[in-house]
């Protein structure tokens, strides 16, 4: 059952559907608003579309990031689970 959640992103209200419970659905809302403080705070005042592009931005690279990582990790583990069964031959 989809979880309708209204929230407030950069003072615009939006009602979220999603399968995510409304907790979840919130803590994506606060991790939103962090990632708003920060470029705010390092930045000259920039229009409201231009401060969500540039925090689109660094979050998707922070997802490029973490998927690079978790790729390194898998092939890692794999090898180390290859080694692991030819000593244990």
């Amino acid at each position: 059952m989809k979880n309708v959640v209204e929230l407030s992103i950069l003072g615009q209200k939006l009602a979220i559907q999603s399968d995510e419970s409304e907790a979840y659905v919130r803590g994506v809302e606060s991790y939103l608003a962090e990632k708003i403080e920060e470029v705010r705070g390092g930045t000259k005042a920039v229009a409201t579309l231009d401060l969500a592009l540039i925090v689109a931005l660094n979050v998707a690279g922070e997802l490029i990031k973490t998927r690079q990582t978790l790729q390194s990790i898998e092939k890692r583990s794999g090898e180390l689970a290859k080694t692991i069964q030819g000593a244990m031959e």
